[in-house]
């Protein structure tokens, strides 16, 4: 019997978390996801989520259900997600978050980072009352150059939904039979670049303070940034040789919108 045909244990994981009036109503954990809200007194609560398992490969699910009401968040992830090969079905990761009556969320999970032959869905879904503020980041990292990893190809579906009042405002979408190191290295994808991140920006709270965010974009030999702003919402779109160098330009980004406060310690530790 080869590997393929063995029944291999694969990871599980939910989160249930509500949050109100910035109290915790509720905390549901199941296998490998947990999490926890460390308190670093400062003027934002803040929750870290953690995976046990060390990373996601094939066969593996994670199922998280975010709701936040009346209330200002910052959620990361303790490290790096990282998504190793395996065999067989592809892993599944399921994100909703639920933001409700004025709250503020600053979705800043640190960087996913996709390994050789690795194999992830992952759909993340964002429902936003017309008057709460969303400021995700995301970073998608092809093989760790400083370790010398190289990705060459895998399997990688990942979608984003963003609703206002139930009314869809924005998608991502990376649908690819076989992601390719060719798309790494084409002009019109990621032109030679390992390192790519997106922020997306949804609320007056946080529009009303983009005049001079050109400003804090980096772009040099090692890293490429733009953004747009329409149909209230703004994009910026970062395009960098290896984590390291993103990583700086997003802090600058980031400290814009804090208003020159410390960026939160869940973000940096």
């Amino acid at each position: 019997m080869n590997i393929s045909q063995k029944k291999l244990e694969k990871s599980r994981g939910r989160l249930e978390i509500k949050i109100k009036d910035q109290n915790l109503q509720k905390l549901y954990q199941q296998g490998s996801s947990k999490a926890l809200m460390p308190d670093f007194h400062e003027n934002i609560n803040q929750l870290m989520l953690i995976n046990t398992a060390g990373g996601i490969t094939s066969g593996d699910e994670y199922d998280h259900e975010f709701e936040i009401d009346n209330s200002k968040l910052c959620i990361s992830t303790q490290a790096a997600e990282k998504i190793y090969s395996g065999f067989g079905n592809p892993a599944n990761l399921e994100i909703n978050l639920n933001l409700l009556n004025n709250s503020s969320l600053f979705w800043l999970p640190k960087e996913l980072i996709l390994f050789n032959n690795c194999n992830l869905k992952r759909k993340i879904n964002f429902n936003i009352s017309q008057d709460s503020n969303l400021l995700l980041s995301e970073s998608i990292i092809f093989g760790r150059t400083s370790m010398k990893e190289k990705f060459e190809k895998g399997h990688f579906s990942d979608f984003w939904n963003i609703n206002v009042d139930n009314k869809l405002i924005h998608t991502e979408a990376i649908n690819t039979v076989l992601f390719e190191k060719k798309y790494l290295s084409s002009f019109s994808t990621l032109n030679n670049n390992s390192a790519v991140a997106t922020i997306i920006i949804v609320g007056k709270k946080f529009l009303n303070k983009v005049n001079n965010l050109s400003e804090t974009l980096t772009n040099n030999q090692n890293t490429t940034s733009n953004y747009s702003n329409w149909d209230n919402k703004l994009i910026v779109r970062l395009l960098s040789k290896d984590s390291y160098n993103l990583k700086f330009a997003i802090d600058k980004i980031l400290s814009y919108f804090f208003e020159g406060s410390k960026i939160p310690k869940v973000w940096n530790i």
